[in-house]
């Protein structure tokens, strides 16, 4: 038998390499490949669009929910105020429940008409600022706009409900329930 070289010829050991070269760089390059074109991976400017999109969104929703609930609330309190003006006086009891004072009543109604007016013009100036927002690029100033924006309508909300109640505390007070 005749004796095993020891040594492999030089130009095996080179092929040899550059193939492991190539299936390390192939081994590397395929995942980076695959990962660059996946539908799964948010690109940062879809992504971007879609965030502000949303937060639009929410800002409208918020709006609508808000102005939904307000419009319940007065409609609530023109029902109580419409009945207290449709309740007949009673000439025999000087001061009895039935025996309201009209201009108290219509000063409490011209105070829920301001309110309503206030709520309509609040409700115009939010739309047109969401629109400015909506025209903006994704931008710190816009991030800005949006939460000075929700933190001025949680204000303006809070002033509104204490005014509402204030109404209807008075108007418990004059028809004396």
């Amino acid at each position: 038998m005749p004796p095993l070289p020891r040594r492999r010829p030089a130009d095996y050991d080179d092929n040899v390499k550059a193939l492991l070269f190539a299936a390390l760089l192939l081994a590397l390059a395929f995942p980076a490949a695959a990962q660059t074109n996946s539908p799964f991976v948010p690109i940062p400017r879809r992504e971007n669009q879609l965030r502000r999109q949303q937060q639009i969104e929410e800002l409208r929703r918020d709006q609508q929910m808000n102005d939904l609930r307000q419009q319940q609330e007065m409609a609530r309190l023109q029902q109580q105020m419409d009945s207290l003006k449709s309740e007949p006086e009673n000439p025999d009891v000087p001061n009895g429940p039935n025996n309201l004072n009209q201009a108290d009543v219509n000063r409490l109604q011209l105070e829920l008409d301001r309110l309503q007016n206030a709520q309509q013009l609040q409700r115009l100036q939010a739309e047109q600022r969401i629109l400015q927002i909506e025209q903006q690029g994704d931008t710190a100033r816009r991030r800005r706009w949006a939460a000075l924006l929700t933190r001025e309508q949680q204000i303006e909300r809070l002033r509104q409900r204490q005014r509402l109640d204030d109404i209807e505390e008075d108007l418990r007070r004059v028809s004396g329930k």
